[in-house]
């Protein structure tokens, strides 16, 4: 019987606290990413005017998304505006016809804006 003795695997050193640390370690170690040929080929072609042109189409789509988003909350906002107002508009009218049915002077001054 052969008995093969392997070094100990040891961890990674870890920076000490002095170093500076790069955002490669978040997820551990640092990894390569492969990409495969078709991918190199369409790097090869970019030129300087057409990532230009690339950059700005991402940018307009941004400011589109970001524009949609806003106006989605503004038309939110709006038609709560509109249903609050509504209700409380309801509400209060309730109270104020309540309280007209109760107190003569009241029940005059709704009779001449409710106009019965």
């Amino acid at each position: 019987m052969t008995i093969i003795r392997t070094p100990p695997r040891r961890p990674a050193r870890a920076p000490p606290e002095d170093e500076p640390r790069s955002g490669a370690a978040l997820g551990g170690r640092a990894r390569t990413i492969r990409f495969p040929p078709f991918w190199h080929a369409w790097f090869a072609r970019q030129t300087e005017t057409r990532l230009a042109v690339l950059d700005e189409l991402i940018d307009e789509r941004i400011e589109r998304r970001a524009l949609r988003r806003y106006l989605h909350r503004l038309k939110h906002a709006t038609i709560l505006a509109f249903v609050a107002a509504a209700a409380a508009a309801h509400w209060f009218s309730d109270q104020i016809a309540w309280l007209a049915g109760r107190i003569p002077a009241l029940r005059a001054l709704w009779t001449v804006v409710a106009g019965g």
